[in-house]
């Protein structure tokens, strides 16, 4: 039997014997891991609460928030595309107008859609918040005879 033959059936007959253990994977977005404490995703933006000050700005490593005039304020733009997730723009500001979202999977069909001024920030913020979790939660379990499993969280 020729060898590339002889693998085929030994990469067979390796996966049949592995169709006994739960999967490692998740089936995303159906179920979605648990996010830890303290979890950062993408900043949220209220403009009401947000003065102006331009910290957030100077402060962000990655050049994600730019400031931009709108009449006579300044107000910050996110860009979803470059943030890093640090959350120094949350600690540093006075107003409390940015917090950090568990939300990190947002998909975008155009690089140029990440890239958010004020009134978008706001927006993009508000359906954030008011974005439903998946239809389960999981985390990860260490289990003496599978290794990892998934059990649901609540």
């Amino acid at each position: 039997m020729p060898s590339s033959i002889r693998r085929h059936i030994d990469a067979i007959v390796t996966g049949f014997k592995h169709l006994r253990y739960p999967p490692l994977t998740l089936s995303y977005p159906e179920a979605v891991e648990e996010r830890p404490p303290g979890y950062r995703g993408f900043i949220l933006y209220e403009p009401e609460k947000c003065l102006g000050c331009g910290l957030c700005a100077q402060i962000c490593p990655a050049r994600a928030i730019k400031m931009h005039v709108q009449g006579r304020k300044r107000r910050p733009g996110y860009s979803m595309a470059r943030c890093i997730f640090c959350g120094l723009c949350v600690d540093i500001c006075p107003a409390e107008a940015l917090e950090p979202s568990s939300i990190h999977d947002e998909a975008f069909e155009v690089v140029e859609h990440m890239e958010l001024d004020p009134e978008e920030w706001g927006q993009r913020s508000r359906e954030l918040r008011g974005r439903k979790p998946a239809a389960r939660v999981v985390r990860p379990v260490i289990d003496e005879v599978w290794g990892i499993r998934y059990e649901r969280v609540g």
